[in-house]
């Protein structure tokens, strides 16, 4: 009995000798994440070649392009990393970014970035040989500064370009990362289709900081989808400017229905305009649906005036000429309409 009650008294004891021990094993393990006295705003190898910073920068997602405010909205990851020996041996250990040296990085663009990770540590992460790593998730605006020439068909590359201006391309110079600059596989752009997304580094000459710099710049290669367009608005168009034909096979004694017809062409044309007025961007120069609209419009109002002249020439006695004038204008419009639009699309 008596060796039951000692066997039962040790019990308890070993547990929390094993349990101490495990402690202390773990403890052992932390890393001892005491920064050195460093200078946080001397870059890494001060006195050597450019520190080396590799950037990436992954499109997690496009939520609109905005012609007339010609800007892109979306979400974006950047990825840096670099190397500092000052912070050799603190692998594991997190730091806020003010207390290490951090690249500062700013767009050339303008833009209205939001940080995603607001309530979350700022922090760099050190591993081994003295790398840090940074990774940060930025939501907004971007200025894009791109041309619309060519809307509906439009194809554009969209960059943005950034760069530590505290540092000249002598001191600082950016590296690609390949593998973590890309696009992710779903964006929720229905109107635009992605066909690359490429990082570069160039040296530039700034004039207005009169120092050159090491570049890095985001490629996006979307072109817009016009499927759309063809279907609600070039189809309609084309059909608006077709019914103003009919005139050329109505009778030219018949001025009535040949006045009607016309004059209902020009009115659904303009009531057209205003209905679609609202989903097209407002530019101050010409783009390729500008020019089809104009051209067409113009066509539909010649086959306006054409029936007014054949309608006077009945009236003067000659109709002989009223019909040979619309019996040219039955190919001529149309051969006329196929020319605009190929002039204006080729």
């Amino acid at each position: 009995m008596e060796n039951r009650k000692l066997k039962n008294s040790v019990w308890p004891f070993i547990i929390i000798c094993l349990c101490v021990g495990f402690l202390n094993s773990n403890a052992q393990a932390l890393p001892n994440c005491t920064l050195p006295v460093m200078a946080t705003d001397e870059r890494p190898d001060s006195n050597g070649k450019p520190t080396k910073v590799t950037i990436g920068m992954l499109v997690a997602d496009i939520t609109s392009v905005d012609d007339v405010g010609q800007a892109i909205e979306g979400d974006f990851f950047v990825k840096l990393s670099w190397r500092d020996k000052r912070l050799d041996g603190l692998d594991g250990c997190r730091f806020h970014r003010t207390k290490v040296w951090f690249p500062q990085i700013s767009l050339l663009n303008s833009h209205r970035l939001t940080t995603a990770r607001v309530f979350a540590a700022d922090e760099v992460k050190i591993e081994k040989n003295g790398f840090v790593s940074y990774f940060q998730r930025y939501y907004g605006s971007i200025s894009t500064y791109h041309q619309l020439q060519r809307f509906p068909f439009d194809r554009h590359l969209f960059k943005l370009r950034g760069t530590d201006f505290d540092y000249g391309n002598h001191e600082l110079s950016f590296v690609v990362d390949e593998k973590f600059t890309r696009a992710s596989n779903l964006l929720n752009v229905p109107d635009w289709k992605l066909h690359s997304v490429k990082g570069l580094v160039t040296d530039q000459f700034v004039e207005e900081f009169d120092a050159s710099y090491s570049l890095f710049t985001l490629e996006i290669d979307l072109s817009r989808n016009s499927d759309f367009y063809i279907r609600k608005v070039l189809t309609p168009l084309v059909l608006i400017v077709m019914m103003s034909w009919v005139v050329f096979w109505v009778d030219p004694e018949k001025f009535g229905p040949q006045i009607g017809l016309s004059v209902t062409a020009m009115l659904t044309l303009i009531a057209f305009q205003f209905t679609f007025s609202t989903v097209l961007p407002k530019l101050s120069y010409f783009t390729t649906f500008d020019s089809l609209l104009l051209g067409s419009t113009v066509l539909v109002f010649f086959s306006l005036i054409e029936a007014t002249i054949t309608t006077r020439l009945v009236f003067r006695g000659k109709l002989d000429l009223a019909q040979r004038l619309d019996s040219i204008s039955r190919w001529a419009f149309p051969l006329a309409f196929v020319a605009l639009w190929i002039f204006v699309l080729v």
